[in-house]
């Protein structure tokens, strides 16, 4: 008996000095983490202790976990990580029944909870998830924005995640009152997104980057509110392609045919868009987005949540995101929100990783069967978590430490269901890919090979012990209670309780590997301005940059290592400049500079204020035919830039005919910085977004006017202040 202990000890010493997982940073071992001088280990399967960064974090059980799924794993790490988080699963359903978004933050946020529903909320919580996305409707029956740069809708346009989750919940739990309570709300976002902030010229959405909602951490400073909205990112573009593509399979289920085929078309038309206007064929990944003022250029950073969507929504091909896992960016302690990241800037988008941001990129690698992304991706989520004892919002990029990023949670919502999407969507492989079933594509790392169980997961009426053995991404056998099925998915007709046995071939498919990236931070964006009366351009050196780049009319048109640049006659359109590091690392492209002609008319300040349904004509005096683009001078200071529902919208008419939507987006904080808020707001003007239009020469009148359409999210307030407008000739 002595000798059989001594056998047992000895094996689980030569274990516990098995890495999983390292890198230059930490070590993974079956029952600890190890950075640099720091532990974290596991004390029992309900008990994390870490001393990381000379802190004591320690997590202990304080939940029954008697109504969740138990994991069976001979890994420690992984046990102790998926309890913990089922613990603070239970802690983020509030008394209200919804789900609270951290510890620190309170309340329903639609992001947040949708792409925590997607993650696994949908089939962990699903009724704290459904009575969540219930919350996010407003009085008009439509989604709310609740979050965004410039007053929110439809500055900011990622709500129609929303959608997504609700057809997440659906298949889940095929409860078809949900389905009828959600659709309507989906269909009528949609239209009315469909009519507002579609692009005709490039196919693509307006709106700012989904989820990256800081505008100083994503955007170059120059640019205004108005600018935001005129982006056009990948990520906000996924999401509209995910929502389309959902509303269009309920439509089908309800029998709405013809809106079903609007929508197909609509996500057919973004796909399309997406893969002309952002993918880099030289760097294999998308842009993160398009945006300019009369002209746009592509702004190059990989973006990371939009790239995994891509791959998931099958907005990429086969081939384009076997390339795309292989080439977006990472570091050592994951994949960063997006990269090369900005200068001079505290993290919290730039400069860091995001656990939620890192748990759908996982799945993304498991999708392409990358294992070097899956287990790197694994390895920093299980890091975080362990060395935090809890689920962080984000951790800065460089050190993996929570401490030095502007802002932070623990127990927080879509971090934990990320963690939990790792045991769930990528080692057991549970996808809902239809209503009908669960199929099962797991994805598991050699280093990670093992005998794997979830005891009692619950789907409709049946209760599954789900059994995963071996490594790969090949499924050598699928049985449901003893019985070979062809097809690895387990029927939503079934009901009580049932054994799946998967046998993975100990292989993968495909030999891949990551793009490991350092420390990159762009050159400062160049600082341009006009002289000898618009002969030449100048801007000063920006430290690290080996050249320029001039653009004109959205194209190259010379390369410089000076500072100073004749402008040349047969250049058109907006004149920009982009700093180029040695390594090929280029800035933000400067603030648009523009020449060509353009019609001015000031007027006295006007308050256009929603609760006089104030509208307002002007009459302007074209000198020729051709193409013009309209920008009002406007002033927007009700509320908070940042956190309000007071973006001004209004219809626009020329010559009586409707001409789309104007948007005059809340810029009470313009320059991004503390020193550019006013007394009160109100005398801080700016340009909207250039609107372009088709005009013949002589007199055209311009009328603004309050109506259905120019609804914002909050539809009580909706005022602004204009003193003038020009309009720019697009034709020189």
């Amino acid at each position: 008996m002595k000798k059989y202990f001594l056998f047992l000890f000895t094996i689980a010493v030569a274990c516990s000095e098995t890495a999983i997982y390292h890198n230059d940073s930490y070590t993974i071992f079956y029952d600890k983490v190890i950075q640099g001088e720091y532990t974290s280990s596991v004390e029992s399967p309900y008990k994390i202790v870490s001393d990381f960064g000379g802190e004591s974090y320690v997590w202990e059980k304080k939940n029954d976990h008697s109504l969740f799924p138990t994991l069976i794993t001979p890994y420690p790490v992984e046990e102790a990580v998926y309890n913990m988080s089922i613990d603070e699963c239970i802690n983020a359903v509030e008394p209200d029944g919804t789900l609270r978004t951290g510890l620190e933050w309170g309340g329903v946020w639609t992001r947040d909870v949708s792409y925590s529903t997607i993650l696994s909320m949908a089939f962990m919580q699903p009724h704290a998830a459904m009575t969540s996305l219930l919350c996010k409707i407003n009085s008009k029956g439509e989604i709310v924005q609740d979050t965004g740069t410039g007053g929110a809708w439809p500055c900011s346009t990622d709500r129609q995640v929303w959608v997504a989750a609700a057809w997440e919940l659906y298949k889940v739990t095929g409860d078809r009152e949900w389905l009828e309570t959600v659709y309507p709300v989906a269909k009528k976002s949609l239209e009315v997104d469909l009519r507002t902030v579609y692009d005709d010229e490039t196919g693509l959405v307006k709106g700012e980057s989904s989820f990256i909602d800081w505008r100083k951490q994503s955007y170059p400073l120059w640019m205004e509110s108005a600018d935001i909205y005129d982006s056009k990112c990948l990520g906000t573009n996924v999401v509209h392609y995910m929502a389309l593509n959902s509303a269009a399979q309920m439509a089908r289920l309800l029998g709405d045919e013809l809106t079903a085929d609007d929508f197909d078309k609509a996500a057919s038309g973004i796909k399309n868009a997406i893969n002309e206007r952002l993918w880099m064929e030289d760097k294999g990944y998308y842009a993160q987005y398009i945006a300019g003022r009369n002209d746009d250029l592509l702004y190059t950073k990989s973006e990371t949540l939009g790239q995994a969507l891509a791959i998931l929504y099958g907005v990429a091909d086969e081939e384009r995101a076997s390339v795309l896992s292989q080439s977006v960016p990472v570091v050592d302690f994951g994949a960063p929100v997006f990269w090369p990241w900005i200068p001079d800037m505290a993290p919290y988008h730039t400069r860091a990783v995001w656990p939620f941001v890192q748990s759908f990129w996982i799945s993304a690698c498991a999708k392409t069967g990358n294992e070097e992304g899956v287990i790197h991706g694994i390895a920093a989520i299980w890091r975080a978590a362990m060395m935090y004892a809890t689920n962080k919002e984000n951790f800065v990029a460089n050190d993996g430490s929570w401490k030095g990023t502007q802002v932070n949670s623990s127990n927080m919502l879509w971090s934990l269901s990320g963690s939990l999407s790792v045991v769930f969507r990528t080692l057991m492989g549970i996808n809902y890919n239809s209503p009908d079933a669960i199929t099962f594509a797991p994805v598991v790392p050699a280093s990670l090979k093992a005998e794997r169980k979830v005891e009692d997961f619950r789907y409709r009426d049946a209760q599954i012990d789900i059994i995963v053995k071996g490594y790969g991404d090949v499924i050598k056998s699928f049985a449901i209670d003893g019985q070979e099925c062809d097809i690895p998915a387990f029927p939503s007709d079934l009901s009580g309780k049932h054994t799946v046995e998967i046998v993975l071939a100990d292989a993968f498919r495909n030999d891949m590997t990551i793009n490991k990236v350092g420390d990159v931070r762009t050159p400062m964006t160049p600082f341009v301005r006009f002289g000898g009366r618009g002969k030449y351009i100048r801007w000063y050196g920006e430290e690290g940059a080996q050249k320029y780049e001039i653009y004109a009319g959205g194209r190259k048109v010379k390369e410089t290592t000076e500072r100073r640049c004749n402008v040349e006659d047969d250049w058109r359109g907006d004149i920009q400049v982009v700093a180029v590091a040695a390594d090929g690392t280029p800035s933000f492209p400067s603030e648009p500079l523009t020449r060509n002609e353009t019609v001015h008319d000031s007027f006295s300040p006007i308050m256009l204020d929603i609760k006089s349904g104030r509208d307002f004509s002007v009459t302007v005096d074209v000198p020729n035919d051709g193409v013009w683009s309209l920008s009002w001078n406007y002033a927007n200071a009700r509320g908070s830039l940042y956190s309000d529902q007071t973006c001004g919208i209004r219809m626009l008419y020329v010559d009586g005919k409707k001409s789309g939507i104007s948007v005059f987006p809340n810029r009470n904080y313009a320059s991004g910085s503390a020193g550019a808020y006013a007394t009160d707001g109100w005398d801080m003007w700016g340009w909207t977004s250039p609107q372009k239009l088709g005009l013949s020469a002589g007199k055209h009148t311009l009328k603004l006017v309050c109506e259905s359409d120019s609804d914002n999210m909050k539809r009580t307030t909706n005022d602004f202040m204009l003193k003038g407008l020009k309009i720019v000739c697009q034709d020189e």
